[in-house]
């Protein structure tokens, strides 16, 4: 498995996990403290905002409370996830995709502006 942080810019930082490893909160919490040291030594006027906002996705792990914590330690603001919608999914999104081609004239933020106006529900 293949761990990948980004912002704007570029790749901040990834990791590939051990075959057949899985994901708990502390070895999320591990990640998540490596991709602080990297965001201060490659970003570090993001590092000296007074904030960050962090956006992963609502799986389990991700939303623990232990994850919770350390993403408050760290004074990093969260973007709230919403309901899966394939036309929203980040991963997908960037990856695969390029901004123009997969929405057309919709540009993503104002998708997710929609999905923020309408408390997460899902938009046809």
């Amino acid at each position: 498995m293949l761990c990948v942080w980004w912002d704007w810019k570029a790749i901040i930082h990834y990791e590939l996990l051990p075959p057949g490893g899985t994901i708990d909160s502390e070895l999320y919490c591990d990640k998540l403290m490596r991709l602080k040291q990297e965001v201060e030594r490659k970003r570090p006027e993001l590092s000296n905002r007074r904030g960050m906002v962090f956006h992963h996705d609502n799986a389990r792990t991700h939303t623990s409370l232990a994850i919770q914590q350390k993403l408050k330690e760290f004074s990093w603001e969260v973007l709230m996830y919403p309901p899966y919608s394939a036309d929203l999914a980040p991963s997908d999104y960037h990856i695969f995709r390029s901004l123009q081609n997969s929405l057309g004239s919709v540009s993503l933020v104002t998708r997710w502006q929609k999905v923020i106006e309408q408390n997460g529900t899902y938009i046809l």
